[in-house]
């Protein structure tokens, strides 16, 4: 077996149906896919192109993963997702914890899942020791309950992944998770381990991941932390003191080898569950604290108190239940029923928001499927259409594929973004299976935590060292940088409207391919910019910040990888992902058109330099903005579909085979 650093070798493929346990190696991929997200996909290409009927569940590492590299240590997760709509086609997502790293130090860069158990299961992987053993008494269980068991049988240092009631229930809307809330949310991945009768993978392991060179990777990670901590992106803050006192409230990294204080993790301990009558304990991140609710003048205007929303948050949790569903499609859609007088209860519930109580019968509907929950588990989009209730309101919320509205300045009233910027979190929307901004946030927050437009809208929490001495950068700076990270000074100005915006929702799109392969934080790369600079430029010793993760890299393996060819190989990934879509459902431009319509719609907050008009998407404009979009990426403009010449620069010949004799390209 070939060995590289950075990975461990082998990949474990495991057939449910046979009971079947083979290794393959790591190193066939490497090469041309780098990690995670792009070895996932290339494994899924060839394993469907042998045989369609095969419905792979892949679960992948990166090579920075289980080394001493700052910010890594996620896995992605890879399959046919359920919650995807119009079709339940190609989709990916990830998680964080300390799972991924454990599966290295147990020999394997990766687990391939094939096949269906006929009686439920769970994987016990010990140092290369795999078994298939029955998962019975596990059956029914939540997530909390299902690693307590496990960890009580095979040790408490074993690492679990697993589904609860809502995955076993093949909830289109399920997540896996791993310890309290470290989950795979996108893509309804908990109800494929469902249909596989998958209960768990269970992870132990002794060994260790080989690095090209431990000193230059230790001295890249003290620098590169040291930068970040100091740059001031979404780095420290202060812990509420009435919390720490009362709920132990502490900081908690959302992954192996974080380093920083996260304003977006926290962890309590021993919280009062005033709608359970369980004490919890447990680690809330993103859209956790928002069933508590956010107050009035929010569109999230409920207010149940932190303690009845951290219980609410964690029995979410032990369900198995997309939090972003909940919140950003779910719970607004049945607000607006009741409030329109279309549907005032469910199955006999009344519908408000306010309680707690409606909040638990909701959940508990949802993962049993009991009841109108059965439409619900779904997703708002599907039952909106399925039951007739709300329609034209839901469309407002779901920007495209299934899924509720994220970083676009139409679907979600959390996050802040004003034309033209969402062109380009609109673009990457058009063209993706899924939200495309859990991998891409960063173009998002470098327009609008770092411009003067910063100033006159509330756009977020963003703490720090570096944000003590905050000082908006100029749009003049903001153009220059642009220039030196897209070759245009157009994607970062406030007046260019549609130009500039293909280039940079390509660039982002690429990176945010390679950020999914290596694993590196999304919230913190690329790292353009730094408070802790006299030049605002984020560095560390001669290492640029737009390149901080290729050094991490190129440190960790040994392979001198120039910044161009790092971005090649984003770029290859996303034709292939592509080209899966393209293979399996005849994805064409008509496809991601149909984003127009939500964009169309005027955004919810104005641009303050327009006036305070709110803007929407002019179609014809969108349109030429595609061509321009399809023309940079190297696909037919009339099809949006890869030409031949990109996918043979790409080294892609069998993509091209396999799309030719379909007559799709």
């Amino acid at each position: 077996m070939k060995r590289i650093c950075g990975w461990v070798g082998s990949i474990l493929c495991v057939d449910l149906t046979s009971g079947h346990i083979q290794e393959t190696e790591t190193s066939l991929y490497t090469h041309q896919f780098m990690g995670g997200r792009g070895i996932a996909a290339k494994i899924m290409w060839d394993l469907t192109s042998l045989d369609p009927s095969v419905k792979p569940l892949i679960f992948m590492t990166g090579p920075l993963a289980g080394t001493v590299a700052p910010f890594g240590g996620r896995t992605i997760v890879t399959g046919y997702g359920p919650q995807g709509y119009p079709h339940e086609w190609y989709a990916r997502s990830t998680f964080g914890g300390h799972w991924g790293p454990e599966l290295k130090y147990a020999g394997y860069d990766g687990v391939v899942i094939v096949g269906k158990s006929s009686s439920p299961v769970y994987l016990w992987i010990r140092d290369k020791n795999v078994e298939i053993r029955d998962a019975s008494s596990l059956w029914g269980l939540g997530i909390c309950g299902t690693q307590e068991s496990l960890q009580k049988l095979l040790g408490f240092q074993t690492r679990i992944l697993t589904i609860g009631q809502a995955g076993e229930n093949e909830a289109p809307i399920a997540v896996i998770q791993t310890e309290t809330e470290s989950a795979a949310g996108q893509g309804g991945f908990g109800a494929v381990m469902g249909a596989k009768k998958l209960k768990a993978i269970a992870v132990q392991g002794t060994g260790a991941v080989q690095v090209a060179d431990p000193l230059l990777l230790q001295h890249r990670s003290k620098l590169i932390r040291d930068e970040i901590r100091l740059a001031g992106v979404f780095v420290g803050g202060k812990l509420n003191s009435s919390k720490v006192e009362k709920y132990g409230e502490r900081w908690y990294a959302c992954t192996q080898q974080c380093g920083i204080r996260c304003v977006a993790s926290r962890h309590y301990s021993n919280v009062p569950g005033p709608v359970t009558g369980q004490s919890r304990s447990g680690h809330a991140h993103c859209t956790a604290p928002g069933f508590a609710g956010r107050g009035k003048g929010s569109f999230y205007d409920w207010d149940l108190g932190f303690e009845a929303g951290f219980d609410l948050a964690c029995m979410a949790n032990d369900f198995g239940i997309n939090h972003w569903e909940l919140h950003f499609g779910i719970i607004p859609w049945l607000r607006h029923c009741q409030q329109t007088g279309t549907q005032t209860h469910l199955d006999g519930l009344e519908i408000n928001v306010s309680d707690a109580r409606f909040w638990a019968a909701l959940l508990r509907k949802i993962a049993y499927r009991e009841g109108v929950g059965d439409v619900l588990a779904r997703g708002a989009y599907r039952a909106a259409k399925e039951l007739g209730w709300e329609n034209d309101f839901v469309d407002q919320l779901y920007a495209g594929w299934g899924y509720a509205g994220h970083w676009d300045g139409h679907g979600d009233r959390i996050n802040r973004i004003v034309f033209p910027f969402w062109l380009v979190p609109g673009l990457q929307w058009a063209v993706d299976t899924r939200d495309p901004i859990s991998s891409s946030h960063r173009y998002s927050h470098m327009t609008m935590l770092w411009s003067p437009i910063r100033s006159t809208v509330n756009v977020g929490t963003e703490t720090g060292a570096g944000a003590k001495k905050r000082k908006n950068l100029s749009w003049s700076q903001l153009r220059e940088a642009s220039e030196r990270i897209y070759g245009t000074s157009q994607a970062l100005d406030p007046y260019s409207e549609y130009n500039g915006k293909a280039t940079a929702a390509i660039w982002h799109a690429n990176r945010s391919a390679l950020k999914d392969s290596l694993f590196v934080c999304d919230w913190i790369f690329p790292c353009a910019f730094s408070f802790n600079q006299p030049d605002l430029w984020a560095r560390a010793g001669s290492m640029e910040g737009i390149d901080f993760e290729r050094f991490l890299f190129v440190a960790t393996t040994g392979l001198d990888v120039g910044r161009e060819e790092f971005q090649r190989t984003g770029e290859r990934i996303c034709n292939l992902e592509r080209a899966l879509q393209i293979r399996d459902f005849s994805r064409c431009r008509a496809d991601d058109e149909k984003i127009i319509p939500y964009l169309e719609r005027r955004e919810w907050w104005p641009n303050p330099l327009f006036g305070n008009e709110h803007i929407g998407a002019d179609p014809s404009k969108f349109r030429a903005l595609l061509d321009e979009f399809y023309r940079l990426r190297g696909w037919s403009i009339e099809t949006g579909r890869p030409n031949r010449h990109i996918l043979e620069q790409l080294g892609l010949p069998r993509v091209i085979e396999a799309l030719e004799q379909k007559q799709l390209i």
